[in-house]
């Protein structure tokens, strides 16, 4: 058996694989998909031993691969890379017989040439035995290779066949071939580990696929299990229909392709296209894609979700004076309203009314069972009424044009009281505000030779609330990843997508409360309640409330999960927090509590029994 444990590889700062496990027992065919730069590769240089694992261990037959000689390994494990190059004109017979060498004993060379003949025969290649390496085709010399590989371990039908993308090159005929023949070494005992990009030809010839996704290991299971138009889409980014051959009751793979408009990348097609003005192109686009959010399609036009919106002022969309904290008090008097809060991965939503406003220095806050806002309302910059597909909603914007906050009627609000607050705010002027280009600011990480970590981890230990912490991040001058990474042992571990979603499910079967928390450079949400379902759509996981609230976040943005221990006067309080690649905050969750009141301790197993 082969058994990889907890494997990591990072170069820097960046990992190229993380947290890697899988077993491969004697007799199974296993296929390692993904996207190009998940991690393929890597893990298969790993394997045999091109690349050492920064973390974690491989052991083969019960013993660690790094304590094999080369010699040990020879014979026992052969590997089929994805360049293969020779410079020198040897005979494919010579090239094919270079997988023999070592072999020792008495009857060596009869063994050799029976697995010459047997490998070369099985390839296809025995025709072309004098020819030289140098004037065969790239299939052909793939064949060769292979026969080469195969040649090596011929005798020992338990060995480790490492195939690096094997059928790269190859003609139809020979892809089916040459899976056919590991497959078929695989019934005989052989274990067999094979790097391939076609679908359909994995879920034919492999027992078992595994999926990785950004370094990760997504997916593990039958070929049935794990090839769903969903996590196709989620691995790879393409849309396909999936079914089952009724015969064969292999899974078939069939894409829906992908369409482009020559004029969005050819600029000399492009100058019909951009002498029609923003709002024609707009309609067009939404024409061919209605269900696409705004957001969305803000991106592909290059704009800004303001800017689309401010298409229809005179029409579906009136401007208002941007006198934020007057407009939110009103809000109150509409009733039952749906509140949205957005950021560039994750959206959160739920209804209720917004009750208890309050002003807290620079803060404006809704302090309410359904309504939870903490809103920085010197961010909000404008202010719209909109009627969008029959819903209609007040909506309000950074300086750049984000969407920061939404808040649409829903069938228990007072229009009346909406349309009246329309005409007390309306602007008189009704004219685009100036939407300026958005300016990253993105705080450098300093060297952390230049930071007290023992006084920073110190003044970690000593807080005495979960908000001391941003007090702490700034007093020390670090990013936030920075100081997860430079947190007292303990306080900040690093963990998988896989064992993030466990717990929540787990919260979710024990009716745990739990307290979400999606936030913007404008505002922030918070979603409590029961977990009621978790559904996974594409790349997007929602996860709702029994209460009716949602939250939705794209996981192919998430680059790392954290569970993060933060001391306080009430104990300790565990958060899960999910980053993308720059370091931001996607979304936060923690155990329902209130000041003053302990961490719940279903909140607490949930997280002890899944992040391990």
């Amino acid at each position: 058996m082969l058994r990889i444990a907890s494997v990591s590889y990072k170069i820097g700062k960046r990992y190229l694989l993380k947290d890697i496990t899988f077993s491969i027992r004697k007799g199974e065919m296993v296929a390692i998909l993904g996207a190009n730069g998940a991690g393929k590769s890597t893990l298969m240089k790993i394997l045999c031993r091109e690349k050492q694992p920064t973390e974690g261990n491989i052991v083969y037959d019960g013993k660690n691969l790094n304590d094999y000689t080369a010699k040990e390994l020879a014979v026992k494990r052969a590997t089929l890379y994805q360049q293969n190059a020779i410079s020198l004109a040897f005979t494919v017979e010579e090239v094919v017989l270079m997988g023999r060498y070592g072999t020792e004993g008495t009857d060596a060379d009869q063994l050799d040439r029976t697995a010459l003949r047997e490998t070369m025969e099985i390839c296809g290649i025995s025709h072309l035995a004098e020819r030289s390496m140098l004037t065969l085709s790239g299939g052909e010399q793939q064949r060769v290779h292979l026969a080469r590989v195969l040649a090596q371990v011929w005798d020992n039908k338990e060995a480790l066949l490492l195939l690096d993308e094997p059928i790269s090159n190859m003609d139809m005929l020979y892809q089916h071939q040459t899976l056919a023949i590991a497959n078929a070494l695989a019934k005989k005992g052989y274990m067999v580990i094979c790097v391939l990009h076609e679908i359909n030809l994995a879920a034919q010839y492999a027992d078992r696929v595994i999926m990785l996704k950004g370094g990760r290991k997504w997916w593990d299971g039958a070929p049935e299990e794990v090839f769903t138009a969903r996590n196709i889409f989620t691995a790879f980014g393409v849309h396909t229909t999936v079914q089952t051959n009724p015969r064969t009751l292999i899974t078939q793979v069939t894409p829906n392709g992908i369409k482009f408009d020559a004029a969005a990348f050819n600029s000399n097609l492009a100058r019909e296209y951009n002498k029609l003005s923003l709002k024609e192109r707009f309609v067009s686009y939404r024409d061919e894609y209605p269900a696409q959010p705004l957001w969305q399609v803000a991106d592909v036009l290059s704009v800004s979700e303001a800017d689309l919106m401010l298409l229809g002022l005179g029409e579906n969309v009136t401007l208002l004076r941007p006198e934020m904290d007057h407009i939110l008090q009103c809000i109150e008097g509409i009733g039952v309203v749906k509140a949205v809060t957005y950021n560039p991965y994750c959206e959160t939503e739920r209804c209720g009314v917004y009750r208890n406003f309050s002003k807290e220095d620079f803060t404006t806050l809704f302090l309410d069972e359904d309504i939870d806002l903490r809103i920085f309302t010197s961010r909000w910059k404008i202010a719209l009424a909109a009627e969008e597909m029959g819903k209609e909603s007040l909506q309000f914007y950074d300086v750049s044009g984000r969407a920061v906050h939404k808040v649409y009627l829903t069938d228990a609000s007072y229009r009346q009281v909406y349309l009246g607050l329309i005409t007390r705010f309306r602007d008189d002027r009704q004219a685009v505000p100036r939407i300026e280009k958005p300016v990253r600011k993105r705080m450098e990480e300093r060297r952390d030779a230049e930071i007290d970590i023992e006084e920073f981890q110190k003044a970690w230990n000593n807080m005495q609330g979960t908000h001391d912490f941003f007090g702490l991040i700034r007093k020390f001058r670090l990013t936030r990843m920075q100081a997860l990474r430079l947190a007292p042992p303990h306080r900040a571990m690093q963990i998988s997508l896989e064992s993030f979603r466990r717990t929540i499910i787990q919260c979710s079967v024990t009716e745990t409360p739990v307290m979400m928390f999606t936030a913007n450079e404008g505002c922030v949400q918070i979603n409590t309640g029961k977990l009621d379902r978790i559904n996974q759509n594409t790349s997007w996981l929602t996860i709702s409330e029994a209460s009716g609230g949602k939250v939705s976040f794209n996981e192919d943005a998430v680059h790392s999960v954290w569970h993060v221990v933060k001391p306080t006067a009430d104990g300790n309080v565990n958060s899960l927090e999910l980053y993308d690649t720059e370091g931001e905050l996607i979304v936060q969750f923690f155990g329902y509590r209130k000041p003053g009141i302990a961490e719940l301790e279903r909140w607490r197993e949930a997280l002890g029994s899944n992040l391990l």
